[in-house]
């Protein structure tokens, strides 16, 4: 399950469907708000054949050998939740990281998942989780 599930930019197009994602962990989400982050391809969808999987969200902080992606969202579907899919979506992210030519990435994590982010091996300090290579 889930060998072939590609990241892609998000397009206008993914923007309800990504709304239903990123609602179920902040029910204040605003579609304009999405919409703006779509056309500055700051949103990534994860994809296998037409389904939508998950998605998160970016921002590059910083410059050169000093510059890190902060995520503000990262939300797996509930229906592949518990699958295995979260932990080939940080491996995925590793290697997004590195194509984007930052030097980790990092995180804030509700409390439930904490111990899903301690299993994948980031490093924590309270509730903030990175990774840097």
């Amino acid at each position: 399950m889930f060998k072939k599930f590609r990241l892609h930019f998000a397009r206008k197009r993914d923007a309800k469907k990504v709304a239903k994602l990123f609602r179920e962990i902040d029910s204040k989400f605003d579609l304009r708000d999405l919409i703006s982050l779509i056309a500055e391809r700051k949103v990534v969808v994860l994809r296998e054949k037409q389904k939508t999987l998950g998605a998160f969200s970016f921002v590059k902080l910083g410059l050169g050998l000093f510059s890190l992606l902060y995520i503000h969202k990262l939300v797996v579907d509930k229906k592949f939740r518990g699958k295995g899919l979260g932990g080939k979506v940080l491996r995925k992210l590793r290697v997004f990281t590195r194509r984007k030519k930052a030097r980790g990435f990092l995180l804030w994590a509700l409390p439930p998942a904490k111990n899903f982010y301690l299993k994948n091996k980031l490093k924590n300090w309270w509730r903030f989780f990175w990774w840097r290579r």
